[in-house]
């Protein structure tokens, strides 16, 4: 048996009103739109980002409108703590492409017309390596491969096909020999294009996210990490990134402590995750103090982050109250 794959905008559209159904890969290729997308470009992009996983096992799930209820409860809290005339310093982080911290970002603009929302990812974009043939390398920017499409073919190098498509199996074998073929450099860089093929980079940023970091110099998208530390910040929202299924309880502590040492005192910070089953968000709005956390609300059953942040070496342990 075998499979092919989904190569073309017209056999996207084919795919009907339940795309991210598909039993075929679709080619992350069809995530070059541009900032002045169409809607059916949006929602095109949109399915394929529901099923991009990245190397490291983490899916890129967000929709429009997820964090409706958060926003709100959070515009409430920020309202009693920051002066609506200030300038305050708002980081959203793990954001996938960008359309939840688009939407948070123009309701905060309309209370606090003066403040500074940045978006950010640790992959806002993929390499795409295109050969004469028609044949294509998607990659991360670390040279993670994802995927190899050679029309009608597209088949997984990060994951495992499934063992019911031989074929599919030997193209990933042919792929992976090629690609270590190419010796290109790691990370990475628009540099190592040659006569062999050409290199460049298709966008992980939802369009409407785009569009409004190029409109409204209050909003900008960048490549940042949940675990660096950026002193300064008023406001740091962590939504569907901190949590048992991504990471260690080393590695959660390690980012509660990184949110610490970001945040200002009297800073907060908007963790927690959505519950897919329902969609429901639980969440945790602490508050930092010099010495350890507050919490302020919480949604739903609250954030798991809780335990951790006790533990957090930039806060005296037990400090959550």
């Amino acid at each position: 048996m075998l499979r092919v794959g989904v190569c073309t905008r017209d056999q996207f559209a084919r795919l009907g009103e339940n795309p991210s159904s598909a039993t075929s890969e679709i080619s992350y290729d069809l995530l070059d739109v541009p900032d002045d997308a169409v809607e059916e470009e949006i929602r095109m992009f949109e399915a394929i980002t529901l099923s991009l996983r990245t190397s490291n096992g983490t899916m890129r799930t967000t929709l429009s409108h997820r964090f409706q209820d958060v926003d709100r409860i959070t515009c409430q809290v920020l309202r009693r703590f920051f002066d609506k005339a200030g300038d305050v310093h708002i980081q959203d982080r793990a954001v996938s492409h960008g359309l939840t911290s688009c939407e948070w970002a123009q309701s905060l603009f309309e209370v606090f017309p003066h403040a500074r929302v940045e978006a950010s990812d640790r992959m806002l974009f993929l390499y795409r390596i295109a050969f004469p043939s028609g044949e294509k390398f998607i990659l991360e920017p670390d040279g993670h491969p994802l995927q190899y499409i050679r029309p009608p073919f597209v088949v997984r190098l990060s994951h495992r096909e499934p063992l019911r498509f031989p074929l599919n199996h030997v193209l990933v074998a042919h792929a992976k020999w090629r690609l270590k073929r190419l010796a290109l450099p790691v990370p990475l860089g628009d540099r190592c294009a040659d006569e062999r093929y050409e290199i460049d980079r298709i966008s992980c940023i939802h369009p409407r996210a785009r569009l409004l970091s190029k409109t409204d110099a209050r909003f900008r998208m960048r490549t940042r990490s949940v675990f660096e530390q950026t002193p300064g910040v008023d406001v740091l929202r962590t939504m569907n990134i901190l949590n048992k299924v991504y990471f260690s309880t080393a590695q959660l502590i390690e980012g509660a402590n990184a949110t610490f040492q970001s945040l200002r005192i009297g800073g907060i910070w908007i963790v927690g995750r959505t519950f897919e089953e329902d969609l429901s968000n639980h969440v945790t709005i602490f508050r930092r103090h010099k010495e350890g956390w507050e919490i302020l609300e919480r949604v739903g059953r609250g954030s798991e982050m809780e335990d951790f942040a006790r533990q957090a070496p930039g806060s005296v342990a037990g400090q959550v109250r």
